[in-house]
């Protein structure tokens, strides 16, 4: 076979030389969930100081030459994806792992992640729109003779029949640096944004003029389309530049597929100014959750979000207005579709465990955010749910007017209502623990209108009105800014149906139960994550009657149930004890095919090399667990996905 293709293929010999050096195969940081695999995929880099001579003609020279080549590539693998696969391993030289390691998987995927090289100043924008602009209609001849060979062994290719466009994925992975200042990286940020501007517009004007021809029967085209944005800012402290910066692309329609790791604390540039440490605040807070929903003209998935998952880091630090501030936001967003974030205690903590537990409560399950909030999924890692944590939990999440009950303010003389805050207004935001406004504190004032501001507790005459601001939180405003509207729910039930709760402190989930009792009956899917569960699976099931997925991680293993709605399955399972520290007695169960547990569970995962943290054991322990999965896997018929984790 390898003599086979390379008769075949040796053509392409010259273009994969091209790639030495540039591409390898690898991983890609970016977080996932319980039972979402780690999948590789190509690095392409583009360096400008591997070029000699005169550096911008040659560097262009070769990025060409580069384009091309992966073009090429991309055709060979519609054609034959073997030997897609020995081009790369052989002639380029990536190692793709061996059968058997973690590395190696079945099918290579035809996407790449692209590395430009920011040491040199417009590398992004030059480099993104000659990758993924109209650039690519401009090709050599050497590569159109290429890809015309490539499509005469294409046997998916039909003369008689309309062409093909074989659109390549690429993504770009930017990322902070801890060495250089964050306001570096926000200009380099931009300039990405700059370039997805660029590239928009060139691809607007070529639909929309003559150059644009159909593509010819039994051809091949290749085009390189650009995917949304991964970005890691590193936990680092967030520059009023840098939040500028994410405010502008979103407002600019840029997509993300990730912001991970974004710190909710401001550089210490902003700690001794309370004033622009709030602007900020509601700066990042409104860019992050807008309450418009944008469209995605480029992207063949209608109902797909402008961020698709955004990572918060909140330190309890943080001042509790900031956090009612977040929440405030939260219960207006249309733009996030997955929200992760965790509570990291430190000292001198402003933001107690439970207040931060209240104010999740109003921007995520209150009766305002399921009736205005997009978000589809959350995650929520913290050391613990105490109780106490959840005391006043339930009451937001059932109130008819959440916003005083978060704030603990009396019901007004007239209803809440919506309204949209003229621009430039006047706001104060400071206040003392009573909810008095600290008169000698400078105003705050916002240049564009707002809408979705909200009154609570009014008596109907006052000059100053409270409200509360998305992105902003608890605020008075005078009455004459106001201009009070209907607004139309967004949501006719709760979108928010997928919670992943991960607690850190294997002895402190005494709330737990409260919590799922609370926001039990809204979920759909739900992962557990913790050390031990000391929570019987059945009063799982009881809070949260409209599950069809339930996955639970411990020490011992990770399980996934999927469940039948109906009433008869649901009493079946409580037949049962679902021991998570015993893996024989797990595995024994499943072993059974009558029993509906065995055939609830879809997904397992087992730690054997574990079994001493719940009980005493030895070598033979764990291999008597082994063993007895390894009788069940030939017994079960629902098992779709089945690992065992060893040191």
């Amino acid at each position: 076979m390898p003599a086979l293709l390379e008769r075949r293929w040796s053509f392409l010999a010259s273009w994969c030389a091209a790639l030495k050096g540039k591409l390898r195969y690898g991983c890609v940081a970016i977080k996932g969930g319980l039972w979402e695999t780690q999948r590789s995929t190509l690095h392409i880099t583009l360096r400008r100081e591997d070029t000699e001579g005169d550096v911008t003609f040659n560097f262009q020279r070769k990025l060409r030459k580069t384009r091309e080549a992966l073009a090429l590539l991309a055709a060979v693998e519609h054609a034959d994806y073997t030997a897609w696969r020995h081009l790369l391993t052989v002639h380029c030289g990536i190692d793709v792992g061996k059968e058997g390691e973690e590395k190696f998987e079945d099918r290579i995927p035809v996407r790449f992640l692209l590395c430009v090289d920011l040491k040199e100043e417009d590398s992004i924008e030059y480099d993104l729109v000659k990758f993924c602009g109209v650039d690519q209609r401009n090709s050599s001849q050497e590569f159109y003779q290429t890809l015309a060979k490539i499509t005469a062994l294409d046997k998916n290719i039909h003369p008689d029949r309309r062409g093909i466009d074989i659109e390549i994925p690429v993504q770009v992975f930017f990322s902070t640096d801890r060495i250089k200042p964050m306001e570096v990286s926000a200009s380099e940020l931009l300039a990405y944004g700059e370039a997805v501007r660029i590239i928009r517009d060139e691809w607007r004007q070529y639909e929309e003029g003559a150059e644009n021809l159909p593509i010819a029967r039994g051809s091949l085209r290749c085009t390189f389309v650009l995917e949304p944005l991964a970005v890691d800012f590193l936990g680092m402290m967030m520059h009023s530049e840098m939040i500028k910066t994410v405010e502008i692309l979103l407002q600019n329609n840029i997509w993300f597929s990730q912001l991970k790791r974004l710190r909710l604390e401001l550089h210490q540039d902003l700690w001794d100014n309370e004033l622009e440490s709030k602007k900020a605040f509601g700066q990042l807070f409104t860019g992050l959750f807008d309450s418009t929903r944008r469209t995605n003209l480029y992207s063949s998935k209608p109902d797909s979000f402008q961020l698709d998952q955004l990572q918060l880091f909140s330190i309890s630090t943080m001042a509790a207005s900031d956090f009612v501030a977040l929440a405030s936001a939260l219960t207006v967003n249309q733009t996030v579709r997955k929200l992760e974030i965790q509570l990291s205690l430190q000292g001198h903590a402003q933001l107690t465990t439970r207040y931060w537990w209240t104010c999740l409560a109003y921007g995520l399950f209150s009766k305002r955010s399921c009736g205005f909030s997009s978000l589809e999924s959350v995650d929520i890692k913290i050391h613990g749910i105490a109780t106490t944590d959840m005391n006043g939990f339930n009451d937001i999440v059932t109130s008819e007017h959440p916003e005083e009950e978060l704030l603990g303010f009396p019901h007004g003389a007239i209803e809440e209502r919506v309204a949209t805050l003229k621009g430039g207004s006047s706001m104060r935001w400071q206040f003392n623990y009573r909810g008095e406004p600290n008169l000698d504190s400078d105003l705050l004032s916002i240049p564009s209108p707002v809408s979705f501001v909200r009154t609570f507790s009014d008596d109907g005459v006052s000059e100053w009105v409270n409200v509360v601001i998305p992105g902003y939180g608890h605020c008075q405003v005078q009455r004459e800014n106001l201009e009070f509207y209907e607004p139309s729910s967004v949501n006719s039930g709760p979108r928010l149906s997928t919670l992943n709760l991960e607690i850190i402190e294997p002895r402190s989930m005494d709330g737990l139960p409260l919590l799922l009792a609370a926001i039990g009956a809204s979920l759909k899917v739900l992962t557990l994550k913790v050390r031990v569960l000391e929570l019987d699976v059945n009063s799982i099931l009881r809070s949260c009657p409209n599950l069809v997925e339930l996955s639970l991680s411990t020490d011992m293993m990770d399980i996934q149930l999927v469940l039948d709605q109906s009433h008869e399955i649901q009493q079946s399972l409580s037949e049962f004890s679902l021991d998570l520290n015993d893996i024989t007695s797990l595995s024994r169960s499943l072993s059974d095919g009558s029993n509906s547990l065995s055939k609830c569970v879809r997904r397992l995962r087992v730690r054997p090399a574990n079994c001493w943290l719940v009980r005493p054991a030895n070598l033979s322990t764990c291999e008597a667990d082994v063993n007895t999965c390894l009788d069940m896997l030939a017994k079960n018929q629902s098992l779709s996905y089945f690992e065992v984790i060893v040191p």
